[in-house]
């Protein structure tokens, strides 16, 4: 991901999101383009923001960060790249992650390995999902403010289990696991967490991919009233890495059937 800060410089230097590039390094309004199109085309998404994007803002400063902000989207445009607007900009963003804004600049591949690396967002402030070690780590926990952890792994230990509410279902991830009967309790476990005020839940297994995506997708699909080719493709988009095994797919192929009387989702579908 590119992430380009179309702010002015001061602002940049105060605080900006951890890997945000200043945008005059990339693309100068004067100079264009400063990397090769090549560069930009190893880019999957590239990611610009000002400070408050929302029309809300009219002081000068927003102003100069909405011509720079519009400059910069005409530019990638025009150079067959599909830049996203961060909406809400960098104020709202900063409010609700904190902890992934710096006034340090990360550019080095060996910095960037340093980083914390934060479990995927779900369903906005409620519902995460990733892995062991993420699950373990208190600073994330904390950051996140994680009341509830459903842990759906036999081999990792509740870290925490004095300050959080835990659900442990002890699964395996292999194609022959039966997950099904352990759907409704996955999400009643969930649903009830969601309800205390302040309520969030972080699901995991040992690498965030199998185990806990097909209790993840489960949980969507029941509490959002989503087929299963919905719910899939919305934690995908969220969570890339998100990969249940063809025997949970199978499963919730008939939890599917289950909720809505008949199937809905051809397996062949889904991009696996």
């Amino acid at each position: 991901m590119l992430i380009l800060d179309c702010r002015s410089a001061e602002r940049y230097k105060q605080s900006h999101m951890v890997t945000a590039r200043v945008s005059l390094t990339v693309l100068h309004p004067e100079l264009g383009c400063l990397i090769t199109r090549g560069q930009l085309q190893e880019y999957s998404i590239i990611l610009l923001y000002g400070e408050n994007f929302d029309g809300t803002d009219s002081s000068r400063d927003s102003s100069v960060d909405s011509a720079t902000l519009q400059r910069c989207f005409c530019q990638l445009s025009s150079l067959g790249m599909d830049p996203i607007i961060l909406l809400g900009g960098y104020s709202t963003f900063a409010h609700l992650y904190p902890f992934l804004c710096t006034h340090k600049m990360i550019l080095l591949e060996s910095e960037r390995q340093a980083l914390t690396i934060y479990p995927s967002e779900i369903l906005e402030g409620s519902l995460y999902q990733g892995s062991a070690h993420q699950a373990s780590d208190y600073r994330i926990i904390k950051n996140l403010h994680i009341t509830h952890v459903l842990n759906a792994t036999g081999e990792c230990p509740d870290a925490f289990p004095a300050t959080l509410c835990y659900l442990k279902l002890r699964l395996n991830d292999d194609t022959h696991q039966d997950v099904f009967e352990s759907f409704p309790v996955a999400n009643k476990f969930i649903s009830q967490a969601l309800q205390v005020d302040g309520g969030r839940v972080l699901v995991h297994c040992s690498l965030g991919r199998s185990r806990s995506s097909a209790l993840t997708l489960a949980f969507l699909m029941e509490h959002q009233r989503w087929t299963l080719r919905h719910a899939y493709e919305w934690l995908k988009e969220r969570r890339a890495c998100a990969a249940p095994n063809a025997g949970f797919l199978r499963q919730l192929s008939s939890y599917e059937e289950r909720l809505f009387g008949k199937k809905l989702t051809a397996l062949d579908d889904l991009c696996v």
